[in-house]
């Protein structure tokens, strides 16, 4: 989240198996908390299952919202994770399959910083956690709320992003009432991450 002082906050809200609404309310309570000491509305953003926090934040709490930025997220369910959630809380964890759905194929064989973090994160991960948010993205349904969030959105997809996918991005934009929609071409789930001054130029609402 990034502040008109140029701050940046990235809370720590992630306990185990807490779905999104859950997690928005811890994250409400830790920006109110700034707020009090005198930060102004935060322009928060979130990529994939940090995008649907970042939604219900803005839903139940627009006043510490100034504006939002949502990489790779939907506000729609995605009903194939819920099989492969029952697959990772059973210990069935293919890690090299994670990389190639969030990385493309030159982007793995650089083995770059975000690569590198992905890969190690996702053998570490606590299974019942992964397979708790899995479960949530699989169900997680915003769109009818989508449309009363009034801040500036910026909307950001990626071409071969096979879960938070151009269409289905796309009609999120198209239900937010003040939204930009950008389509990162040649570009898979965490792509933006290879590329830190991109992503940096996005978050400052300029083209890269």
């Amino acid at each position: 989240m990034l502040s008109a002082h140029g701050d940046v906050f990235a809370p720590n809200i992630t306990p185990p198996n807490s779905p999104e609404n859950e997690l928005q309310a811890r994250l409400a309570a830790s920006l109110s908390e700034k707020r009090l000491s005198g930060l102004p509305a935060l322009h928060v953003v979130g990529h994939s299952f940090g995008g649907q926090v970042a939604l219900e934040l803005a839903l139940l709490r627009p006043d510490l919202v100034s504006r939002l930025t949502l990489l790779c997220t939907r506000d729609t369910p995605f009903p194939a994770f819920a099989a492969t959630a029952d697959a990772v809380a059973a210990g069935a964890v293919d890690v090299d399959s994670s990389l190639q759905r969030w990385f493309g194929p030159d982007e793995i064989n650089r083995n770059g910083h975000a690569v590198r973090y992905a890969r190690r994160a996702l053998g570490d991960a606590p299974r019942a956690s992964w397979a708790s948010a899995l479960r949530a993205i699989a169900t997680f349904d915003c769109s009818d709320r989508t449309p009363s969030i009034s801040c500036p959105v910026t909307v950001i997809a990626a071409e071969h992003d096979a879960v938070s996918d151009v269409v289905a991005m796309e009609a999120m934009h198209r239900r937010l009432a003040r939204s930009t929609f950008v389509v990162l071409p040649h570009a898979w789930h965490m792509s933006i991450f290879c590329e830190p001054g991109r992503l940096h130029a996005l978050l400052q609402n300029r083209s890269a």
